[in-house]
This record gives C-alpha cells, structure tokens and sequence, in this order.
C-alpha cells in the first residue's frame, strides 16, 4: 500500500522504480522504501510554507464593488439591512500553494458577514480582526496566478480609509503582516474609490467634490484689508486708531512682565519660535503685561481670562483680568503679526473675554498612541488659540496609555500590541491596522511624561481632563488585569490576583460592543475588585498631578457605549422582522453583565432596577470616589449618566459631554440634561469631531458616521448658543435638509469641545491633518459669539427659514479663513506641523484656467505632467491644454510640503 501511494505521488518514475525494486533482495527493498518515506514526509513539511514567506509571496488587492440588494443583507443579519460587497484579489508571486494550513487575518472597521464560494469560510476573532481560513475544498493558487474572494460587509465603503493597513497571514504557529500592505497609503492594494462610488445609497444626496464642485464650493475670496487686523479667535470688541501704524520689524521686547512666574519664558519661546524675540528695547515693539483688573476698559471684559489691550507709540500694553487672561492679551497680539513679512501693526485698542469657560479639545491618545512631543505642540496651539481644556482620553479597548504605579500590566500589556503573545499575556491583539510588528502607534506615558504635560500645560493656563474610560471601552484595562491575574494566581497569591481583577468568570453574556469585541469590552462593574482598580487608578493619577504642583480638578469617567449593539433597532429575530432590519437570533443576545452572578445579585437585592442601569450607578459609586482626593468635578459622556434623574444625585456635581448629532436630536437631548440640572459641554460630533472627513471626497481620512465631512467653513458656522440655527446653515449626514425646533429657553452651556477620536490616525502627522486648520474654527466658536448667531424661542428652522444673516455669516467667514492665510498658516509651518493643505478647485474656461482654494492665500501649483509645477497667478490667469493637475504649496520654502494633487476635470 505505502509503494502504491508513492507511485501515485510519483507517476513520471513509476515504471524505472518498478524495475529497480524487483532487482533488489528484501533487506534492501526495505532500506530503500524507508529512506523514501523519510524524505517525502520531509519534502512535504517543507513545503508548507512560512508566514514568514507568505507574508512575501502573497499579495492583496481589494475592489469595492457597491451595496447589495437590501434581502441579501437582511438575511446576513446586517444592522438596518445594509451592507456591501468587495472583491478581494489574492496574487501568488511564488511557488505553487497548494497547503491549506494557513489564514488570512483581514482589519476591517466593519462586519465581515460572508464569504462567497466554497473554498474560504470567515470568522471574527474580535474587534476589527477576522480570520480567512482555505476549507477542503480549496484548490490552490498556481504560481504567478491569482484568485478572486468575494466578501459582503456591514454597511458601507465609501471612503478609501475603511480599508485599514496592514493585514495578516497565519502559517505554522506565526503570524505576519502581509508585505504589499504594510503601508500607510492603503490606495497601493485597494483601488481608490471614484466620485460614483462615495455615496452611501441613492438616497445620499452629498455632494461628493471634485476640482470643478470645489471651485463652487469654495466661496471665500482673497481679501487682505479683511484679514489684516483679524484676531483669532475674534474679541468682543476692537477699535482700530491708526492703521499700519506700528512697526515690528526689529521684533518684540519683553518689558515688564508683571503677571505669572512662567509668563516670561512662556512669552519669549513663542518669540524665538518665531523669530520676533528682540535683545534691544530700542526700535523695538515694547511688550508690557500685567495682571490690572481696574485698567480693563470694557466690562463685559471684567471676568476670568478677559483682557485689555492697547498698542500705541512703539508699545504694546496687556492687562489681563488674571494671568490666563493677560496670556490671552499676549496671544491677540501675537495673532496679528505677520511672522514672514513683519508688516507694520495698526494702533488699536481691543477689550475681550471668552464667551464660554470650558474651551475644550479632546485628544484621543488610547486607539493610537500620540507622542508627548505632539501633545506639546496641541498645548501651545490651544494656547496661542485661547483654548483651556485639554482632554486626554487615556484608555480604550486598543490601549492603556498611562504609567500605573503597581499595576505594571496596564502597560507592559495594554500599551503594546501584536501577534507574539499567547492569549494576550504580554501584549494585545492587534487593531485598527497595526500589523504584526512594533509601531509608532503603541506605547504610553510614563509618569515622569505625564507630570511634564501637566507642567508644560500649567504654564500656558491650560487643564488637563485625564480620562480613565469605563465601564465600556475597556477592553485593554481588563486583558491586562487577566494577564495580572494569570501571573499572580500561578505564584499561588490569590487575594492578590483578585484585587483589581475586571472579569467576572461567571459572566457568560453573549455581547458586542460597538467595535465589536465580546463581554471582554467591558469591566465588571458589580465585582468590588473594579472599584478597587477604580480608586487604585484615581489615587495614582490625582499623585502625578500633587508632584506637578496641581491640584486635581475634573475626573472624566468615560462611560460611553457601554451595551450590546445587537440589541438595536437595526436586528430582529426572523419572526419578529421588518422591512430594513437584519435578521439575528434576538434571543441570543444579552444585556452586558445580565449573565454575571455578581450583576445578578445587585439587581436582585435593589441595588440597581436593570441591567442597563449599571453605568449611571457605577459613575455615581465613582463620584464619590473623588471627595476624599478634593476633586470638585465629574464629568462623563452623556450616555455614562442617562439613568440619574437629576444631577443631585451625584456627590460632585457632573458635567456631560453631549455628542448626540443635531439630526438624531440632539438639540432636546441637551435641554432634557438642563433639566435635570447637569453642566453641559457641546461635543457634537456633527460639527465638532475633528475624526470626521476634512471634505466629502473619498481620499479624505475619517470616519463619518456622524457627518459626510466636517469642513473649517462648517464648523466656523456651528451656532452653539441656538443649536437649531445650524438647520438653516447646514445639512445632515445624508447632504440632507433638517428642520429643527428651538427650545423655549436659550441652552445652558458650560462650553463646547472639539473630538479627535484617533482609529483612522497611527500617526503623529495623520492626527495633525485632522486637527490643523480646523481647531482655528474650534478655537472661534469657544471664544467668541457672533452677531450673526441668535437665539429665537420656539423657531422652526430649515434650509427655507430664513432667520440667520448668512451675508453677516459670509464676510466673518472671509475675514476669518483669509487671516488663517495670511498669518496662522505660517505660524504653523514654524513649529513643522503637518497641518492639511487644502485641495484646489478649478475649472478651464476657454482655455484659460481658473483655481481657487478654502483658504485664498494658500499658493496654487498647477502642471501638465504632474511633474513641473508653476506657480497660479489669479490676476494672470495661465492659458492651458491637455492634461492639467493642481496642487496647493505651504509658504514656508525652507520646509516645503504639497497638497494632494487633483486632475482637473
């Protein structure tokens, strides 16, 4: 039998080895039919291959090919019914493969809900990982061929970033990153999508841009006399005495400085930044800064972080209403100069203050890592921009980002992550495109890093808002405490294993999170080990901020998306299914903790009424956590609290984070937490995620699950005073009109915070394309309220009404977006961030070319090979032919950065 099985392997030598066998005595027959049964076992384990060299061989190429008919995705169980189909090519560079003892690991941001065909089946892992493994039935991948997988997903694919990096191939216990897509630009193995293709359904009715519709689009026009004296953010009021008046071309001369010990070093590394930092008084702009509430000239300027300031006769004179308020003095100055040109400043008089005292942008540090040197560049942008709020969102499901004092796994675990670690004990899964191997996007903040954020902070009278996320978005924070766990139970110290353990074993719950991991997601907030870890982190952090000299003001508690999204309106069980619902095993499905004991028990004995309820109890347990550490404030994400019927309930009084988006209701969600007595800070992710698209074309970075695109001229028109204003001003997330009611009382905001969620950003330079420009208009909308935002009892405004002065809205704009030019733009080049250069819109008219840009200062580069690139003048328009690309250029040539080049249509 064994010869016979070998013959069939070896047909071509059948005949000769027949002969030669039969020549041969018995001993010898044996000998020789043994060493060939050793060397074909040989052959064939080595020729299954290596991850290593598969990684190598194989190359990936996806196409998107559209949404599928909406029964197909009602039987996939897809959320509402929708999903779309993509064409995974998978190329063989090598030798034939032939072995099936190998996987495909896809990161995918949605739902991988089949496989076409019969030779691969799919399954989720967890989070965005699932595995694509060769049934029996596969039949190989001849040498230098390829073969085609049809996929249907979750949803929709409508921007080239909802392909992620880096995907991965399995063999022989070793997981690698597949070469062809271990890179940042996804369009090298994923065809770009076309303007056809950037629409989630036919009734999506954004305008998906091109260099024509930008063209249109792009309605602000170069405008120097309007941006020449524009502060930003604007002050309350500015009278201008003498223009270009004041010269500046020998720098600025700190003179005396009566306000902050670190005012001075603050105010002269900004200088030298620029440099404007003068040695000599003489001919120079002499800077006085002093802490004078009695020299304020307006009152409306008399409050905290208000400011006066008059520049007259060679110098320039600050008194701040409190230190904050004379850096913020300081910072309108520094506005208005020209650091490339040193033009003259007018002689002027400006009274100011902030409209709100929460000036907010939240950092996301937890998915993907962002370096403290980044953070420091954010802190001194919000400072110049008069923002106070950094919010650092420090832990997550992808990462812990925070040293622990005793509890080292939260770091030596959750701030690492790849495929080397047996059931997550030293490192996590990888997600969101990170590979296999080490990248910039892992790693954390030791404690000698936070305490220099805080300090660095302090100095520019900005605080920092550490957010400890939980229960949900916990995943990091629970693997690592197993890992802790395992460890501590195999030296046999088991009261020590159990202190901060987050799991409940017990908890047998069939959950998925919003990004699709299992109960794991979640820290178990009935078990009194997660207050333990609760107090332990609140202790260690509150310590950093002791040794920083600060006292520890807001804990942000998190507490967002704690559920299970299969228990939406989107799935139904298939007796129970409508039109435009996946159908699910509903029954299937649980509250997270319904299945833990430890929950079970708390909900029998009264403790809490549901098991929905958990978070809005565990938050007010954490309350209290913070009286004995002197935290005078909580704040939490709106969904964290929803339970409590009023914010008397709570020990410390809580602050809510509303992102519910405007055309979800957002307007009455803010007036049902007024009610109930909360402070409210505007996270709106419609207008106010700088995660979202910078522009509605599929090239542009971002998640837009909340809107197509949140474009500077958007979020500079978002009305937070009248958040019903912003019906008439913009559209929903489908390009559509909304019409929304105002309440009968104005909104009582505490203030408004910009978002940058960091999924679709690994690196430094991707986060600053999401943040820069836009946090100028962020910045403007904190500081300053417009005389063309105002608030209407019981109004009813749509794309018709006609309630807002959009003429008013339109000249602000210009005045803003052309400052930004001038001067914002050229500051930051100084400080080498990667901030987006906008797109070009064009349009050839009788053969002559027209461009313009969002920001009309910005230079225009066109070409007729995308190679040589001239320089647009609008007042010499270029006769062209052919081919034409444009391009925009910073204006700093000693470090010159381009725009994405677009083919004129």
């Amino acid at each position: 039998m064994l010869i016979f099985c070998m013959l069939q392997l070896l047909p071509g030598i059948a005949q000769d080895f027949i002969h030669f066998i039969n020549g041969i005595d018995m001993q010898t027959q044996a000998k020789v039919i043994s060493v060939l049964v050793s060397a074909l076992f040989s052959g064939l384990a080595f020729a299954s291959p290596s991850a290593e060299s598969l990684a190598k061989q194989l190359k990936v190429h996806i196409d998107v090919k559209g949404a599928e008919a909406e029964k197909t995705c009602k039987q996939l169980g897809a959320d509402w019914a929708t999903c779309y189909r993509s064409t995974i090519t998978l190329s063989n560079t090598g030798s034939a493969l032939n072995d099936k003892n190998f996987s495909i690991i896809i990161p995918s941001p949605r739902r991988i809900l089949s496989v076409a065909g019969d030779q691969f089946k799919i399954e989720h892992i967890t989070g965005d990982l699932n595995r694509l493994t060769p049934t029996d039935k596969f039949m190989g991948i001849a040498a230098g061929k390829s073969i085609q997988i049809d996929l249907i997903s979750e949803y929709w694919h409508v921007s080239d970033y909802d392909t992620f990096p880096r995907w991965m191939v399995s063999a022989n216990g070793q997981t690698k990153t597949i070469k062809n897509t271990d890179t940042e630009d996804v369009t090298r193995f994923a065809t770009p999508l076309s303007t056809a293709q950037a629409k989630r359904a036919s009734s999506d009715e954004n305008l998906i841009l091109d260099t024509l519709k930008r063209y249109d689009v792009y309605t602000a026009k170069m405008d120097e006399a309007g941006a020449k004296d524009r502060i930003i953010p604007a002050p309350i009021e500015q009278k201008i005495n003498k223009p270009d008046s004041v010269s500046i071309k020998n720098g600025l001369f700190l003179n005396n400085i009566d306000t902050a010990d670190h005012a001075r070093s603050v105010f002269a590394n900004s200088l030298k930044k620029y440099q404007l930092l003068a040695q000599k008084k003489e001919q120079a702009l002499v800077v006085n800064v002093a802490v004078a509430q009695d020299k304020i000239q307006l009152a409306a300027a008399k409050k905290a972080g208000g400011y006066t300031l008059m520049i007259k006769d060679g110098v320039a004179q600050v008194y701040g209403f409190d230190a904050a308020g004379a850096m913020n003095g300081f910072n309108s100055l520094l506005s208005l100069v020209d650091i490339k040109s040193k033009d003259n400043l007018s002689e002027m008089v400006v009274n100011d203050a902030p409209r709100y005292e929460y000036r907010g942008m939240m950092l996301d540090s937890a998915r993907n890592f962002k370096s403290k040197q980044h953070v420091f560049n954010l802190i001194e942008q919000m400072s110049e921009l008069k923002l106070n709020k950094l919010h650092l969102h420090l832990s997550d499901d992808e990462g812990w980002r925070l040293q622990i004092n005793g509890l080292d796994e939260l770091t030596s675990v959750g701030a690492q992550r790849g495929f080397n670690s047996k059931n997550e004990q030293t490192q996590l899964l990888p997600q969101l495109g990170h590979g296999t191997e080490a990248q910039k996007s892992d790693g954390f903040y030791t404690r000698a890093d936070f305490i220099e954020i805080l300090k660095y902070a302090k100095d520019r009278n900005i605080e920092v808002i550490p957010e400890i996320d939980m229960p949900g978005h916990s995943r990091a924070a629970v693997v690592s405490m197993e890992a802790r766990y395992n460890h501590l139970m195999k030296s046999g110290n088991k009261k020590a294993a159990e202190q901060y353990r987050l799991l409940d074993p017990t908890d047998t719950s069939q959950v998925t999170t919003v990004q699709f991991y299992d109960k794991q997601g979640f820290m178990n907030v009935c078990l009194p080990s997660a207050k333990n870890f609760a107090k332990k982190v609140i202790a260690e952090v509150n310590a950093m901020y002791a040794e920083a000299g600060l006292q520890l003001t807001t804990w942000h508690y998190g507490g967002d998306e704690a559920k299970n999204i299969m228990l939406g309106g989107g799935y139904a069980s298939a007796a129970d299914a409508k039109p435009g619902q996946g159908i699910i095993d509903k029954k299937a499905q649980n509250f997270p903790y319904e299945k833990s004991q430890a929950c079970q028990a708390l909900v029998k004995n009264g403790t809490v009424a549901s098991f929905d309820g958990l978070t809005s109890w565990f938050g007010k347990e954490i309350n209290k956590e913070l009286v004995p550490h002197q935290i005078n404030s909580f704040q939490s994400w709106q969904d964290g609290l929803t339970h409590l019927k009023s914010a008397s309930e709570m020990t410390v009084k809580p602050t809510v984070n509303v992102w519910d988006t405007l055309f979800w209701g957002g307007t009455e969600v803010v007036s049902k937490f007024n009610q109930k007595g909360f402070d409210i800070v505007l996270s709106n992710p419609d207008y106010l995620y700088l995660d979202m698209p910078n522009e509605i074309d599929p090239s542009e970075r971002g998640y837009y699950w909340a809107a197509r695109a949140n474009p500077l001229k958007k979020i500079f028109s978002f009305a937070p005073g009248n958040l019903a204003q912003n019906a008439e001003t913009s559209v929903d997330r489908d390009g559509k009109a909304m019409t929304i009611t105002s309440p009968t009382t104005a909104p009582n905001i505490k203030g408004i915070s910009g978002h940058l969620w960091s999924e679709t950003q690994r690196t430094d330079e991707q986060a600053e394309y999401m943040i820069y420009p836009r946090i100028f208009a962020l910045a403007e909308r904190a500081w300053n309220k417009p005389g063309w935002e105002k608030f209407q009892a019981n109004t009813v405004y749509s794309k018709e009404s006609k309630h807002v002065d959009k003429q008013a809205l339109e000249n602000d704009y210009s005045r803003f977006v052309n400052a930004i030019g001038a001067r914002g733009l050229e500051k930051l080049d100084a400080h080498q961030i990667k901030y987006r250069l906008p797109k070009v819109g064009s349009k050839v008219v009788d053969g002559v070319l027209h461009a313009n840009t969002e920001i009309p200062n910005v230079q225009i580069q066109y070409s007729t090979d995308g190679k040589q690139w001239s320089v647009y003048d609008a007042n010499h328009k270029p006769a062209v032919s052919g081919s034409l690309y444009v391009r925009t250029s910073n204006a700093d040539q000693s470090h010159p950065r381009f725009g994405q080049v677009s083919k004129v249509q």
